[in-house]
C-alpha cells in the first residue's frame, strides 16, 4: 500500500497497513538537520530577506528540492504545497530602521519575532468602510491582487479570479510530477511559506484582516459592530479560496486545506453564532466544491474547539489538523468516542512536548495517540500544531520511530497484536 492509498484509507475510516503520517508545517531548523544542508524551506525570516534581495528562483529551487527529499527520507504520507511568487518578482525597496525593525517604501512596517524566528508585518492602519460598495472596491483593487489573483468576470455581486502569474505553481508542479502517483498531497490555502508578504497566509477568520486591518482587535472589532460588512468580507474572501481551490485542484493536488484559528486554548476568540453567520457558508462552499472535484478538504484549526466542533462537521471538513491536546484540553478519546464516526483527526505529538520532553516523554505520548486514536481508522499521526521553530531533533526523530515501530494495524493497547 502506498501513502495516497494509506491516507485515503484512512479517511474512509477503516484500517490499511500502518497509521499515516505527515505535518501541516516542519520548520527549517529540522528540515536542515534531517537534510544536512541549509534550506529556504520554512526558514521564515531568512526567506523573507532573501525575497527582498532577489533571490526568487533560488528560494523556490530549495522549496522544490527540500521538501521532496525531507518527506522521502522522512517516509511521510503526507505533502504540503502552497504558492510561491511569481518569476521576476520584484521585492519591494526596504529600509533597515534597526536590528530588529524594516520599512517598506508603502510604510509597511516589519518586525523580527525571535520566538518563531520570522519577520512579521505590524502596524498596518485600521480600515473602515461606509458601506458593502466601498467595500468591493476595495477588494477589486487591493485585496485580490495582493493575493496573487486576477479578476477575470462579475456576474452580479460575484467575481470569476484567475491567478495572476503560472508561475506561482512552480512548487506545487514540481511536487505532483516527483510525488504525486505514490503521496497525498495537500495544498495549504494562499500560503508563500512565510517569506514573502504575497500572497498572503491568513486563517479564515483572520481573513477579513485584509479587509480591516491586520490587528486582532481590527477584525475582533469588525466582526462584532459590522457584523453586515463582515460577512461581506468574508463573502468575497470565500470567492478568492474558491478560485484557488479551483487551481490546487486543476493542478492534481489530493487535498485542500483552509486554516481557520476561531479558538485559543480557552475557547472561541468569537462566539458560535457569530462564526455560523458570517464564516460558515463560506466554509461549506469550499468543502462542498471540493467534494464536488473529487478531493478530501481539511481544516487547519488551533485552540479548544469543543464548542464549535458541530461547526466544523456542518461545513463538511474530511479531517481536522491542528490539535493541542495539552494546552487546550483537545482530550483524543474524547474526540474519537464523540466525533470519530464523522471526523478524522490528525495530530497527537503535542507540540510542547517536542520542545521540552526527552525522547522517552515523545515515545510515550505517541504510542499512548496510537492506542487512543488508531483503531477504526480516521487517524493520522501528526503534531499538535506544526514542527516549529526549537523543536528537538532527537524527538522527532524518535516519534517517527516509534510510529514505525508500534504503528502497524492491527493496533491492540498501544502495540502491533
Amino acid at each position: 500500500m502506498n501513502s495516497k492509498e494509506r491516507v485515503l484509507t484512512i479517511l474512509d475510516h477503516k484500517e490499511p497497513d500502518r497509521v499515516p503520517v505527515g505535518e501541516w508545517g516542519i520548520d527549517y531548523d529540522i528540515v536542515q538537520k534531517v537534510l544536512g544542508r541549509e534550506t529556504f524551506w520554512r526558514a521564515k525570516a531568512k526567506t523573507t530577506r532573501a525575497l527582498w534581495e532577489g533571490r526568487r528562483d533560488e528560494v523556490v529551487e530549495s522549496f522544490k528540492k527540500d521538501i521532496v527529499e525531507l518527506v522521502v527520507k522522512l517516509d511521510h504520507d503526507l505533502v504540503p504545497v502552497h504558492l510561491v511568487p511569481p518569476k521576476g518578482y520584484e521585492p519591494p525597496k526596504v529600509e533597515r530602521i534597526d536590528e530588529m525593525t524594516w520599512k517598506e517604501e508603502s510604510g509597511r512596517i516589519w518586525k523580527y519575532s525571535a520566538g518563531n524566528d520570522a519577520l512579521l508585518p505590524v502596524g498596518e492602519p485600521a480600515r473602515f468602510f461606509d458601506s458593502k460598495d466601498q467595500l468591493r472596491e476595495y477588494f477589486e483593487t487591493k485585496v485580490v491582487p495582493r493575493c496573487g489573483l486576477r479578476i477575470t468576470g462579475k456576474t452580479g455581486d460575484s467575481y470569476q479570479l484567475a491567478l495572476d502569474d503560472e508561475s506561482r505553481l512552480d512548487l506545487i508542479r514540481y511536487v505532483v510530477e516527483k510525488l504525486g502517483d505514490e503521496k497525498f498531497i495537500f495544498a495549504r490555502g494562499f500560503e508563500e511559506a512565510l517569506g514573502s508578504p504575497e500572497p498572503l497566509f491568513f486563517s479564515e477568520f483572520e481573513a477579513i484582516s485584509l479587509f480591516f486591518g491586520i490587528g486582532m482587535e481590527d477584525f475582533l472589532l469588525a466582526a462584532a459592530m459590522n457584523p453586515v460588512l463582515a460577512e461581506e468580507a468574508f463573502r468575497l474572501y470565500s470567492e478568492l479560496a474558491l478560485a484557488m481551490a479551483n487551481v490546487f485542484i486543476r493542478e492534481g493536488v489530493d487535498a485542500i486545506m483552509p486554516q481557520g484559528d476561531f479558538a485559543n486554548a480557552g475557547g472561541p476568540m468569537i462566539a458560535p453564532e457569530q462564526i455560523k453567520r458570517i464564516f460558515l457558508p463560506g466554509m461549506k462552499k469550499v468543502c462542498d466544491y471540493g467534494h464536488q472535484e473529487r478531493v478530501k478538504v481539511f481544516t487547519h484549526n488551533c485552540g479548544n474547539n469543543w464548542k464549535i466542533l458541530g461547526l466544523l462537521l456542518e461545513a463538511g471538513y474530511d479531517c481536522w489538523q491542528s490539535i493541542q491536546i495539552k494546552t487546550a484540553e483537545m482530550e483524543l478519546g474524547r474526540l474519537k468516542s464523540e466525533y470519530g464516526s464523522r471526523l478524522s483527526f490528525w495530530g497527537g505529538i503535542a507540540l510542547e512536548t517536542l520542545i521540552e520532553g526527552s525522547p522517552k516523554d515523545v515515545q510515550e505520548e505517541v504510542r499512548e495517540s496510537l492506542r487512543i486514536g488508531a483503531s477504526g481508522g480516521g487517524f493520522i499521526l501528526g503534531t499538535s500544531n506544526s514542527v516549529a521553530f526549537g523543536s528537538k531533533y532527537d524527538n522527532y526523530m524518535m516519534a517517527m520511530e516509534t510510529l514505525h515501530e508500534y504503528g502497524r494495524y492491527p493496533i491492540k493497547g498501544g502495540y502491533p497484536s
